[in-house]
Formats: structure tokens, C-alpha cells, sequence
């Protein structure tokens, strides 16, 4: 029985692991999804569509995204997230740019 137990626990181990790495695309997509969700309508644009999220060390608790307004009327906006409090806080962002993902 006693060396069962290390077996059991290296095939437990082993199925936790390919678990959580099979689910981490998953969380990674619900995240972004969330966070682009948050932001466009954070924006206050009506056609909104958002860069990709620009990560930074986890110690931040952040990341970014630029907003633009697909009519083109407006300044695009940079919308800062909050992963702890799962908030967006948007500003203008006059002159800025980057690629559309078209969310």
C-alpha cells in the first residue's frame, strides 16, 4: 500500500497538469473576451473594436488595450483593465495607433 501512494500521486499530478493546461487556451480566450467586452463599452462608442490586449507583469494587475471608433469620428481611446477589480478605466488617446483585431 505504501508504494501505491507515490504512484497515485504522480498519475494524480500528472492528470491535474494536463488539466489546467488544457484549459489554459480556454481561461486565456474568456479573459480577453472579457477584457475587450469591458473596454469597448467602457469606450462609450457605439461601433467599437479593439487592439490586441497589451499584458504586463502580473505585480501591475493591468493590461491594456487601444479602443477606436470604427465610424472613425472620434479619437481612439486607451482603456486600462483592472483584473482584480474587473473594471475598465478609459482616456483619450489622440495619436495613438495600433491594429484593429475587429472585435
Amino acid at each position: 500500500m505504501r508504494h501505491l501512494a507515490p504512484a497515485l500521486l504522480l498519475a494524480l499530478a500528472t492528470v491535474t497538469a494536463g488539466a489546467a493546461h488544457a484549459s489554459s487556451d480556454d481561461a486565456w480566450a474568456a479573459f480577453d473576451a472579457r477584457v475587450a467586452k469591458a473596454c469597448r463599452e467602457a469606450s462609450g462608442f457605439q461601433r467599437a473594436r479593439t487592439s490586441a490586449i497589451i499584458g504586463f507583469d502580473d505585480r501591475v494587475g493591468r493590461v491594456a488595450v487601444l479602443v477606436g471608433d470604427r465610424a472613425g469620428k472620434a479619437p481612439p481611446k486607451l482603456c486600462l483593465y483592472d483584473k482584480r477589480a474587473q473594471k475598465a478605466y478609459v482616456d483619450e488617446a489622440a495619436g495613438w495607433s495600433a491594429p484593429m483585431t475587429g472585435r
